[in-house]
């Protein structure tokens, strides 16, 4: 087997400067390309001394931890404990969730790339067989992108959640429960009576909701349908006009609930006098709420 300094030098290198690079778009920590150029490098170096036979401690756990932590002071600095040891924990765990899924993208394409010492390099001969160095040079930054992608994800889910919570709303004796999202942008109210509009996908309310509402939706022929309308509803039904982003002004159906509770402070609190506008479509892509809740309503229950 022959393995070339050189190529194991540029490869972990360029993998060094892609995983402190991710690291710093996680923890959001500005940085300069020197700084991770400079940190690459010497990634880099540590590398290839396991090659070399007399440099075998530095493959031992405490020399590992030493170098990681060299790199990241590279990097970033040092300003306190507690923000160096969260970007040491983010880069292990980038280095954790990249690593694993190379290895087992390795398996499921049978490369000819090998893992050993800490270090990714390919058994070949000369400057490696086409298959190996496809996959690493295209295999990792896939890898990379996707990870990169996932964290965004996941960061921009968690700031959503922050305005999340559950909602129950009674309708005719009935009570079911959703997830709403409080949207500070949503200031639509009643023009008459003044009261704030929470909107619910239609999917959520149609077993609670007479069949001619639905009809009446639908069709958008508010003379016609009103008539058809059970008398009970007659008194709960609201046109609420509204303009959306980028739309014309048009209407929409609301209608009075029983009773709508939001759940705050570990406590279901009754959010007042509000209407329910109805939603014909999906509020959320990911179908991770299906309600919009109007801002008063956590005014009320404070």
């Amino acid at each position: 087997m022959v393995v070339y300094a050189d190529v194991v030098f540029i490869l972990n290198g360029c993998i060094d400067f892609l995983l402190l690079w991710l690291t710093s778009g996680i923890r959001k920590e500005r940085t300069s390309i020197l700084r991770l150029l400079f940190a690459s490098f010497i990634g880099g170096l540590y590398a290839t001394l396991h090659l070399w036979p007399n440099f075998t401690f530095a493959y031992t756990l405490p020399v590992k931890i030493l170098s990681s932590i060299l790199m990241i002071w590279i990097v970033f600095g040092y300003r306190n404990p507690i923000a160096f040891l969260r970007t040491l924990g983010v880069f292990y765990f980038v280095c954790f969730v990249t690593g694993g899924a190379m290895v087992a993208l390795h398996y499921v394409v049978e490369g000819d790339s090998q893992v050993a010492g800490g270090i990714l390099f390919t058994e070949t001969k000369g400057w490696g067989s086409p298959v190996s160095w496809v996959f690493i040079m295209v295999g990792f930054p896939l890898v990379w992108l996707y990870t990169k992608f996932s964290f965004q994800s996941m960061k921009e889910r968690d700031q959503i959640e922050q305005y999340m919570t559950a909602v129950k709303i009674q309708i005719q004796g009935n009570s079911f429960e959703c997830t709403g999202l409080v949207d500070t942008g949503n200031q639509l109210r009643d023009p008459i009576s003044r009261a704030p509009v929470m909107l619910v996908e239609m999917k959520q309310l149609m077993e609670y909701l007479p069949e001619e509402v639905h009809k009446m939706f639908l069709s958008k022929d508010w003379e016609q349908s009103w008539s058809e309308i059970p008398p009970e509803w007659m008194v709960k039904i609201r046109i609420i006009p509204y303009r959306a982003a980028r739309n014309d002004s048009d209407m929409m159906i609301a209608f009075k609930p029983d009773q709508v509770e939001i759940w705050k402070d570990s406590q279901w609190n009754n959010v007042g006098k509000i209407l329910i506008g109805i939603d014909v479509g999906e509020l959320s892509t990911d179908g991770s709420y299906q309600a919009i809740i109007h801002p008063s309503c956590l005014s009320i229950v404070s």
